[in-house]
């Protein structure tokens, strides 16, 4: 199986999961779950790995992870409700940790050009802000949709 289809299959997976999930939530909950990164996070690590990445240096890509908002409120204030600015301000600091990822992994497996590439893709569907809070769903989704689209061309590069 190539890296392509291996990324696109763990995609695959990921949303199934995530749409499977949310009808047993809550519709509050529901609300502050409009996108799921395990599908694109998982890809990171396989393309790292195949890349030649030790286990220290992937780990490393993602470890910004841990200090998002809602991480960092949990920490603060165990389970009190998030603002939806919390909400969003969480998914799209995961988000710029994944795209600088994104953007490493891309210049170490296809150089300059494909650093490039990638990072146009991501500057050509922007985060929204964390003050747009459940607004942002939209842009956020298609940027979570041009780092899935990322992984696959870094995926389709090791092929190469």
């Amino acid at each position: 199986m190539t890296h392509r289809a291996r990324v696109e299959a763990m995609l695959a997976a990921a949303a199934a999961q995530h749409a499977a999930l949310l009808p047993d939530l809550p519709s509050a909950l529901q609300a502050s779950l409009p996108v799921d990164a395990q599908g694109i996070t998982g890809a990171i690590d396989l393309v790292g790995e195949a890349a030649g990445l030790t286990d220290a240096e992937r780990r490393s890509l993602i470890r910004p992870h841990a200090v998002n908002p809602a991480v960092m409120h949990a920490r603060v204030f165990g389970g009190a409700p998030l603002a939806e600015e919390t909400v969003m301000g969480s998914f799209v600091d995961g988000a710029r940790v994944r795209a600088g990822a994104l953007i490493t992994l891309a210049e170490r497996i296809g150089g300059a050009d494909l650093g490039a590439e990638v990072n146009a893709l991501l500057v050509d569907h922007p985060l929204p802000l964390a003050a747009d809070g459940l607004a942002g769903v939209p842009a956020l989704r298609a940027a979570y949709a041009a780092q899935e689209r990322a992984v696959v061309s870094i995926a389709a590069a090791l092929d190469d």
